[in-house]
């Protein structure tokens, strides 16, 4: 695009009164406002374009051009429409039409010029232009006038910014264009403050907040010279990575040299009105001949000219024509230089060609050729040379020139052709070749002349051999070089002929772009995928893919063979195979590249050969590029390009590489869910979005019921949530019913995608693995199934659904952390989880219906847990407050009750399912059902009331007997030492007793043991309960709840040893009558020989009354004896009781477990 003005000035131009200036609408301006006129028509496309290239390529000109468009309708907007008409009558018919549809009163121009400041001033700037320029008289709406006056109070920020905005945008569409934005981020990329982060994040959400049908009617337009990275290019790595996001909230259009474009500037900017009839007649032989030649040479894939183009250029020669804007490109200027070149008052410029070569009656169309720009360039314009990019080959070239003694005019002109041609292009249509170069240096007129081109072609030959030219036969073209003694293309030919395919390949691969994305699959499903490449040739037999699990989504395969020499791929993930006719034109670019790199490793090679390799490498490379991208373009009617199936390949047609991956993402991929956040729709994250994510994460957990999970501002972690859980459906308000959100306490939760979202099929497998996890399963193994095809969940989005799920399904699906199961998710586990999955499992644990309903609630009822309310964050509350009651009967069990085998069989067994199971829902429903002999309550069994009402009666014997297993031990000893001392069994009256036994042996001397009996007998502080454990210690030297099986068997023994060794020293018995007689005991020992000689002693301690019962039974036990025994039978009977009393005393055994 160009105008005859010098340059535009926005600010001055759009707020003045002068009308648009004559405008040429050039392809690149009319594809921009095709970009313009897409987002009027359709919302959802794009509003924010970022233009960039350097001074003169038309930038604000083509601002001031939108301007124009969009103003208010008035002479200036009707005659930008009739220029754009002049030019494409249908884009401004397109134009008009979506104009009245989305604003019919025009836009609100917003436009400011930025300078090294912070955003806000400038965008402040822009805003109130805007107001004054729609509302002249100072009466803006009062919304505006409110908003606008904000922005001018102390501490005025983004917020002001963004509001005025959106009340602005309430009244009319804003075209908001920032001029110079380059100054803008010069100033953000090197301030530090925290107002440079605030500026970024304010250009990102004036972005945002012009997106979508939904979004603000706001058309944003920066323009600048570098990309937004460029000017990141000073700041810290994770700054560089908020500028990549901000650049991607805008569409770039770059400004860079349009030939077509330059040669309409370079065509209007040429006057022919006054040439005579005589002279047209010159200008139509030379336009045919110049049409002629241009085609004959190849390059009407430069620009095809039209019936008039090359007589409307004249007096440039076409390739002068055609070099010029090329060269302006070089030198920063572009289209100014142009205009210099052509208005000049320069030696060499046009304007003084014409000046001092025209002749009244000429013969013929003499032309401004190649040596002629070449002069102009180095002599106007050596200052902006000096500074270019290109400087160090431009001075190169024109050293050696310069440094030529002794060389004629027409060598001289040769070597400037070939060395300007060197400068604008390589190895492309416009090289240096020898047809080039008598092109360039004839007019096309005289094109014809057998006689030149062999005199060029001696030229070339002779320059060649003294060292001024430099010959490239693969690329075909001529190079002004500084000469040297090294035959390099025979060298060359000498490392051709022994090189293999083989070797080849490896070169190529070496030069395939190491990775392609699937642009149009990313963009349009939020997930970030690409293939990585390699390249085989016919014997290659097996190529090595990418590995499940990581970054790469699958290879992309450029294979050198045909259909039926594709190699194995080694790789379980998609693979797309490229096939071209083109394979030996690929083979002989990447030979010659080969050559060239092993030559440059010859260490007899001069400075000068060695340079000259470097370049040629450089040259090759680019070649190498080319061809491989022109072989395996998928346009390319010869090439074609296969997704590999085992049921047979699937053809892909696309328009580009980036295309086929992402329609094999499409074949792939089909179920893959859609998001809208770039940081967490990728493999690996930044560690920003780390953590981004570890901070959404722990919302998540700490904060489901509130909005936006309780997060606070508009960090990276707020649009995580917006473009994953919101906009999957995953957490919202949660719905009463109707159409109204709940009024409840908990107005959001975690919810179901709809059917008709994208995520919904990736969630209903991970729902559906969560439901089906019958034993433990590895969550691990869920994200790889989710990150697998036909889903395709990329490794940064997996852990949110996974933690989403959990949170949902925190009822029915238990969670275990290396097979410990875990009663809650919190922040501390889920950060473990993201460090590692494969630590975490789940299993389905379904309890709201069906039999393992009913067996929770009778559990319920028979345990008393009915009205316990877990906390609301306890995953399977139901179950784990029942399996909560259940432990409680085996924390407080005595060791001796943990181990004793003295109880049931299902009292056993129920007691190690509870003391061993780490499951809850596996011990309710699996473990003590087969603990009792009972089947198992299956998720799907159905419901059955009597086998339930059976199972928690076992279940409810089976804990009273293992609870009670303490208490019937502690009655079973109380009861032997009641035996074995002759005592009553209430432990009141036997430690009565026994006391009262003990108390005559206080002065005795006894044994330890026995001393130690007496002792805590006689004791009289300790209540009756303290006083037992330790007499238990005494007789069994355990105490009783530390016993074991053997120790409750032996107990018995033991008590009756004990109290036959105290009768055995009763003789030692010393009754205290002074202390004791009122209470009527009288202490006998009975004394007893066997007839092996043993004596027994018994101390029999007996109240009046019993003696009184005694003496009365004995009367007639005696008199029975006297009458029925003889004589004798008293003594009969006597020694028949004693013989009865020692057995039972041998009889020591006690078998404390059916003792009662």
């Amino acid at each position: 695009m160009s105008s005859k003005l010098r340059s535009t000035n926005l600010e001055r131009d759009v707020y003045g009164d002068d009308q648009l200036p004559p405008l040429y609408i050039g392809a690149r301006i009319q594809d921009a406002l095709d970009r313009l006129v897409g987002a009027l028509e359709d919302p959802a496309r794009t509003r924010a374009w970022s233009l960039t290239g350097p001074y003169g390529t038309g930038k604000s000109t083509l601002a001031l051009l939108m301007s124009a468009l969009l103003s208010d309708d008035s002479p200036y907007r009707r005659h930008a429409d009739s220029t754009v008409a002049e030019y494409n009558p249908d884009l401004t018919t397109r134009l008009t039409v979506a104009r009245d549809q989305v604003s019919p009163d025009g836009f609100l121009i917003a436009v400011a010029t930025a300078r090294r400041e912070p955003l806000a001033a400038t965008l402040r700037q822009a805003l109130t232009h805007a107001v004054n320029l729609r509302w002249p008289n100072g009466k803006p709406p009062k919304d505006v006038a409110t908003a606008v006056n904000a922005l001018t109070k102390a501490g005025s920020g983004s917020a002001e910014l963004l509001t005025a905005t959106a009340a602005l945008c309430r009244h009319s569409p804003v075209l908001l264009i920032i001029d110079e934005f380059g100054k803008t981020l010069e100033y953000l990329a090197t301030s530090e403050s925290d107002r440079s982060i605030d500026d970024l994040f304010l250009l990102q959400e004036l972005a945002e907040k012009g997106a979508g049908r939904k979004g603000l009617p706001l058309y944003l337009i920066t323009l600048q010279h570098l990309s937004f990275l460029d000017y990141a290019s000073r700041s810290a790595t994770l700054q560089k990575r908020e500028w990549a996001k901000v650049q991607g909230r805008f569409e770039d259009i770059t400004f860079t040299t349009h030939i077509g474009d330059a040669l309409q500037l370079l065509r209007r900017s040429l006057d022919h009105s006054a040439v005579t009839a005589a002279g047209r007649k010159l200008l139509d032989a030379h336009h045919t001949a110049s049409a002629t030649a241009w085609s004959e040479h190849g390059l009407d894939g430069v620009i095809t000219p039209d019936d008039t183009l090359f007589a409307d250029l004249y007096p440039l020669h076409p390739l002068t024509a055609a070099a010029a804007p090329l060269l302006a490109s070089q030198v920063g200027q572009h289209d100014r230089s142009v205009s210099g070149f052509l208005s000049g008052d320069e030696p060499n410029s046009v304007a003084r060609f014409l000046a001092t070569c025209s002749r009244p009656k000429a013969t013929h169309a003499s032309t401004i050729q190649l040596p002629q720009l070449y002069d102009y360039f180095l002599a106007s314009g050596r200052t902006t040379i000096l500074v270019s990019a290109n400087a160090s080959r431009w001075i190169e070239i024109d050293s050696r020139i310069s440094e030529a003694h002794g060389l004629s005019d027409t060598e001289l002109r040769i070597l400037k052709t070939v060395g300007l041609l060197n400068l604008i292009d390589s190895s492309g249509a416009l090289r240096a070749s020898a047809h080039m170069v008598l092109f360039a240096l004839t007019d096309p007129t005289s094109i014809d002349n057998d006689g030149a081109a062999e005199a060029l072609h001696s030229t070339l030959k002779d320059l060649q051999e003294r060292g001024f030219l430099v010959y490239r036969e693969f690329s075909d073209e001529y190079r002004v070089w500084q000469g040297t003694d090294v035959d390099l293309q025979a060298r060359i030919d000498e490392i051709w002929d022994r090189c293999d395919d083989h070797a080849v390949v490896g070169v190529l691969k070496r030069h395939l772009p190491e990775a392609i994305v699937a642009g149009r699959h990313s963009q349009r499903t939020g997930m970030l995928r690409h293939f990585v490449t390699t390249i085989s040739e016919p014997t290659t037999g097996s190529v090595v893919g990418p590995e499940p699990g990581g970054a790469a989504d699958g290879l992309m395969l450029f294979h050198l063979g045909g259909h039926d020499d594709l190699p194995t791929a080694r790789t379980v993930l998609p693979v797309v195979a490229g096939v071209t006719k083109q394979a030996r034109a690929v083979l002989d670019a990447g030979r010659h590249l080969f050559c060239l790199e092993t030559l440059r490793e010859d260490d007899t090679l001069d400075a000068v050969a060695r340079r000259e390799v470097g370049e040629r490498i450089s040259q090759a490379t680019a070649e190498v590029a080319t061809i491989l991208a022109q072989a395996f373009s998928p346009t390319e009617t010869d090439t074609q390009w296969l997704l590999r199936q085992p049921d047979g390949n699937v053809p892909f047609q696309a328009r580009s590489l980036s295309g086929i991956v992402s329609a094999a993402c499409e074949h792939i991929y089909p179920l893959t869910p859609h998001i809208r956040n770039e940081m967490l729709g990728r493999h690996t994250l930044t560690s920003q979005a780390a953590k981004a994510r570890r901070e959404l994460l722990t919302a998540m957990i700490e904060h489901p019921h509130e909005q936006y999970l309780g997060i606070e501002g508009f960090g990276p972690e707020r649009a995580m949530y917006s473009g994953v859980l919101e906009y999957m459906g995953l957490h919202a308000l949660v719905s009463d019913g109707t159409d109204h959100p709940s009024s409840g306490l908990v107005p959001y939760n975690y919810s179901e995608p709809d059917d008709i979202n994208p995520v919904h099929p990736a969630w209903q497998a991970l729902s559906d693995a969560f439901s089906n996890a019958s034993k433990q399963t590895s969550l691990e193994t869920i994200a790889q199934s989710l990150m697998a095809a036909p889903y395709g969940v990329k490794a940064g989005v997996v852990p949110v659904l996974i933690v989403a799920a959990l949170l949902l399904r925190s009822e029915d699906v238990a969670l275990f952390e290396e097979g410990n199961y875990r009663t809650r998710l919190t922040a501390d586990a889920m950060e473990r989880l993201l460090k590692g999955s494969g630590r975490f499992t789940v299993k389905a644990a379904p309890t709201s219906k069906g039999q393992r309903k009913l067996v929770l609630d009778l559990l319920a009822d028979t345990l008393g847990t009915g009205a316990a309310k877990p906390a609301r964050t306890v995953r399977n509350p139901m179950v784990l407050t029942i399996t909560h009651a259940l432990l409680n009967n085996v924390r407080g069990l005595t060791p001796y009750a943990r181990r004793t085998r003295l109880i049931s069989a299902d009292a056993q067994a129920v007691r190690t399912a509870l003391t061993t199971s780490g499951d809850p829902v596996d011990l309710v429903f699996s473990t003590l059902p087969r603990a009792l002999d009972l089947p198992e309550v299956g998720a799907r069994t159905s419901r059955d009331e009597d086998s339930a009402r059976t199972y928690v009666h076992k279940l409810a014997e089976a804990l009273s007997e293992i609870t009670s297993a303490s208490s019937v031990l502690r009655d079973n000893a109380i009861q032997a030492i009641a035996e074995a001392f002759r005592l009553p069994a209430e432990l009141k009256a036997l430690r009565q007793e026994l006391r009262d036994r003990a108390r005559g042996f206080g002065n005795a001397s006894l044994e330890p043991q026995l001393r130690g009996l007496v002792t805590i007998a006689v004791n009289e502080t300790l209540a009756d309960d303290d006083w037992l454990d330790p007499l238990i210690v005494r007789i069994n030297g355990v105490p009783l709840s530390e016993w074991s099986d053997a120790d409750a068997q032996a107990f018995g023994r033991r008590t009756k040893q004990l109290a036959l060794a105290l009768d055995r020293v009763s003789h030692l018995y010393e009754n205290d009558a002074d202390e004791h007689a009122d209470e009527g005991y009288t202490a006998q020992l009975v004394t007893v020989t066997t007839p092996e000689g043993a004596e027994s002693r018994t101390l029999v301690r007996t109240s009046a009354a019993a003696r009184a019962d005694a003496a009365t039974l004995a009367r007639e036990v005696l008199a029975r004896a006297l009458a029925e025994l003889g004589p004798d039978g008293g003594r009969i009977l006597l020694a028949a009781l004693t013989e009865q009393l020692l057995a039972a005393d041998n009889d020591t055994q006690l078998d404390m477990t059916g003792a009662s």
